[in-house]
Formats: structure tokens, sequence, C-alpha cells
């Protein structure tokens, strides 16, 4: 079996399906991934930053909240753009020769596009999370509450209820 590292993009399956997350106004998707990797996982997403979306662009001077996971470790590697990682105070951008790129357990992390200007005009990237028997596994439904309402605090301009945040994280 073939790790992560060895796999190219070309190599995993097409998008012969919908996203199971689109958010602000199709500004990001997210893929279900099929993934050969050197760990059981909980999930693997490709994600997609569009950067000249108008809802994306409107974000581009606020970062998404901090969140953690109890559990598990989060895993993220950019193929395409450059993408804002921030873990417990520390910010550092990343891009497609940077290699994976851990969370661990009770780490306070973001991600963010680090650009609204690249060549591309996306930043496309993997995400994963490894298994757990824990309770509030971080999985495909977190994703979804997740970036669901953040959707509904960019498009409704309400303000972030950080009761709602600790819920969903």
């Amino acid at each position: 079996m073939k790790s992560i590292m060895e796999c190219s993009y070309q190599s995993w399956p097409n998008h012969d399906q919908p996203p199971v997350i689109v958010a602000f106004d199709g500004a990001v998707t997210v893929y279900q991934q099929q993934t050969p990797t050197p760990r059981p996982n909980a999930f693997a997403f490709e994600v997609t930053f569009f950067l000249q979306s108008p809802q994306l662009t409107a974000l581009s001077t606020r970062k998404p909240p901090l969140h953690f996971h109890p559990y598990q470790e989060e895993y993220m590697r950019v193929l395409e753009g450059k993408l804002g990682v921030e873990i417990d105070g520390q910010e550092r951008v990343i891009g497609p020769d940077d290699g994976e790129v851990m969370v661990e357990p009770w780490q306070h992390h973001r991600l963010y596009p680090a650009t609204m200007a690249d060549a591309t005009n996306k930043c496309r990237f993997l995400l994963s999370g490894q298994q757990s028997e824990e309770a509030y596994e971080l999985d495909t439904l977190f994703f979804e509450n997740w970036y669901g309402y953040q959707n509904e605090v960019v498009l409704q301009k309400r303000k972030m209820d950080w009761i709602q945040v600790m819920c969903v994280s």
C-alpha cells in the first residue's frame, strides 16, 4: 500500500460524487476521499478554497475561530496554493513542498487561505484525522457543522456565538 506521501493527486478518484460540504456560496468545497494512508482515518477530505469568490474575499480580513479536538490528530497537506495554519499561537504558511502537517489533540488551531491572490486562484489541500474510539470523534459531521455554522455567521452577518463554537468543537 502506498503512503499519502507517495500518492499523487491524479492517482486518486476523480470527483464523480458531489461534494459533501459546500460553504460560503461555493467558495469552499469539500470532497470525501478514499485515500491510501499509513494510518486508519476517521475522514479524508480534499478541501478547495476558491480565492476570488466574493464570499471568501469578504472573509480575507477575518480568520476562522480557533478550535481543538480532544482525542484525535488532524493532518493537512497542501496540493495547490498556500494555506495559513495557526497552531497554539504559532502561524505559518504551508505549500505543496512542505509535506504533511500534524495537529496534536488539544492544540488550538485554525486553517485559512494564506493569500487571496494566487496564480491558480485557489488553495487546495488534503485534510484527514485519525480514527478514535472516543466520543466526539472528528468526522464528516463535525465538518458539516463547523463550516455550516461559519457559513451562517458570514452570510447572515451574525455575531459569532462562542458557546456554539465550543459545542461544534
